[in-house]
């Protein structure tokens, strides 16, 4: 059996744009320590049905979608299941808007500090 892959200390700053922001390293560290991820959505669905002419509530069943290549796929879930999908996804999530806020400052940092083309105006 493998044995899952320890976490790597982030990488050194390329050479020119210096050691990295304050902000930067705390982003990579929450990125580091972020734990399980998974794309999708859960949700816990109860169902009304009509028996001997009453309605009863049924449920809840616990469901998990995702777009994979155009199709949604669907899977029933414990509710175990459920808590750590919702979990993951929350992780997920949260690991994408650190991205995005890594990505605008990595763009900034790089527009500020690397030359670039002489502009005309």
């Amino acid at each position: 059996m493998k044995s899952l892959p320890t976490t790597k200390r982030p990488q050194p700053p390329p050479p020119g744009l210096g050691p990295w922001p304050q902000t930067y390293a705390k982003l990579l560290h929450a990125l580091a320590s972020t734990g399980w991820i998974c794309q999708g959505t859960v949700l816990a669905r109860s169902l009304r049905r009509r028996r001997h002419g009453r309605l009863l509530l049924c449920g809840p069943y616990y469901l998990w979608t995702c777009k994979l290549k155009g199709k949604t796929l669907c899977h029933a879930l414990s509710k175990a299941q459920y808590e750590q999908l919702k979990q993951a996804i929350t992780n997920n999530r949260r690991a994408l808007a650190i991205l995005a806020r890594m990505q605008n400052q990595t763009l900034k940092i790089i527009l500020k500090k690397v030359p670039g083309v002489i502009k005309r105006k």
